[in-house]
């Protein structure tokens, strides 16, 4: 099998063309899932009445259900349903006028916010429940001592595993292609089809995705070093 490098190179540019469709179905679901992943870790890890047991529950069936089988669920809806929600709430839009990459982003939001959530949890889990309680023998509430004593030990701990999930995330952007969202491996084989140069597109993509994922662990490692001076300083 011989190596096309003209081939390569233009499925490399085609795949640096919809870059930016990946990093919308990295970036986003990675702030939702930071935001509403914490906020659910917190719930259980300080057993909030009711929420806490609901979030388990939801957590533990949502990452048994494979990604690529939620988005074609979310997407059938999307399709079958948006029409009727658009006239229910007097929107004057139909399915056709709604970029489908946000039904791609809602699946990986929700895979997000659960995992995130289960890498908080176990951060916070390692912290030494006498931390709260010092936090409460000088006077501190609840909030104040989670804000300020817990969660700066917490992040440090937390983030290798939220490297992890970010990885993760890069990886499972790519399932999007199922519905019809071009980012980086979609983009990097659109001229394949016209040279059948798949190999050369599927290696520029590759690469792409490699780049992105070192460019990730550099600035992980930045902020870990970073973090880490909490708890260096308190050791010290």
């Amino acid at each position: 099998m011989n190596f096309n490098a003209a081939h390569f190179y233009e499925s490399f540019i085609y795949g640096i063309k919809y870059f930016p469709n990946t990093l919308r179905l990295v970036f986003i679901p990675l702030a939702i899932g930071l935001v509403l992943g914490t906020g659910a870790a917190l719930a259980r890890v300080y057993k909030v009445p009711v929420l806490h047991k609901l979030l388990g529950i939801f957590v533990t069936i949502y990452q048994g259900v494979p990604i690529v089988v939620a988005l074609m669920i979310y997407n059938l809806i999307f399709m079958l349903k948006f029409n009727d929600l658009a006239d229910l709430l007097h929107i004057r839009k139909n399915v056709a006028d709604v970029d489908n990459i946000w039904v791609g982003i809602f699946a990986l939001s929700l895979a997000s916010v659960c995992s995130i959530s289960e890498a908080i949890r176990g951060a916070l889990l390692s912290i030494d429940k006498g931390q709260d309680e010092a936090g409460y023998s000088v006077g501190l509430t609840k909030i104040q001592t989670i804000r300020r004593i817990i969660i700066p030990q917490m992040v440090p701990v937390a983030i290798p595993m939220l490297i992890n999930n970010v990885v993760g995330l890069i990886k499972a952007s790519s399932v999007v292609m199922a519905i019809g969202i071009v980012e980086i491996v979609a983009g990097a084989t659109i001229p394949s089809s016209r040279t059948y140069s798949f190999f050369e597109g599927y290696v520029a993509a590759a690469i792409l995705y490699w780049g992105f994922t070192v460019v990730i662990e550099y600035l992980a490692n930045v902020l870990k070093q970073h973090t880490g001076k909490f708890r260096r300083n308190r050791y010290d």
